[in-house]
């Protein structure tokens, strides 16, 4: 088939119009990068790789541009390139290319959510959920956790402080906040001895 045609669309990307009726949008770094002109021939399998690297390489710039703003895991990215609607083929090579060069962690990323879910006073087995959510892998969730430091102790105190002083305090509050506590996932016996000693300081 043959090239009729090269025609700026939109930002970054050139429409090429083809002699089988067919247009594509290339990246205009790909098109420079193969010299495409009009009148040039390309064969079936040239165009799927023209479109495929151009699909790599602005998922590419979409990955760097979202890895600016936060660090994501592997599958948490991934994910939101398909949502955005390239290729799954070339955001599995942007992945794997990113996490190559050091830009994406999952370990590095696990570690430091756990500490900034731990300092929030999110229990283990909440924090556990969140980190899945975000695409850690569980068994590695589960070893940065143990290995994080944490006393349930301080953060059932805090959360009660912050968030269930007057409700504790209540008719019935003391159940009510225990119930709310369990919600959140700390352990049963952690909940009633923090409850205990922060009513007996009370008094």
């Amino acid at each position: 088939m043959k090239i009729l045609a090269l025609q700026k669309d939109k930002l970054h990307l050139t429409k090429i119009s083809l002699s089988n009726g067919e247009e594509v949008l290339i990246d205009n770094d790909v098109c420079r990068d193969n010299y495409l002109k009009k009148g040039d021939e390309l064969s079936e399998e040239k165009l799927n790789d023209l479109v495929f690297e151009s699909q790599y390489q602005r998922a590419k710039s979409r990955a760097v541009w979202y890895l600016d703003r936060k660090d994501r895991t592997a599958k948490d990215l991934y994910s939101k390139l398909c949502i955005a609607g390239f290729d799954k083929k070339a955001s599995a090579r942007v992945i794997a290319r990113l996490t190559e060069v050091g830009l994406i962690d999952d370990r590095r990323f696990a570690e430091n959510y756990a500490i900034r879910l731990m300092e929030s006073n999110v229990s283990v087995r909440e924090a556990l959920q969140k980190m899945l959510q975000k695409g850690v892998p569980y068994d590695m969730a589960k070893e940065v956790l143990a290995e994080t430091e944490t006393d349930e102790n301080k953060q059932i105190e805090a959360l009660i402080n912050k968030k269930y002083r007057t409700r504790l305090m209540a008719d019935g509050g003391k159940e009510k906040v225990y119930a709310a506590l369990i919600r959140k996932g700390f352990s049963y016996e952690a909940v009633k001895d923090a409850l205990k000693n922060y009513i007996e300081f009370e008094d």
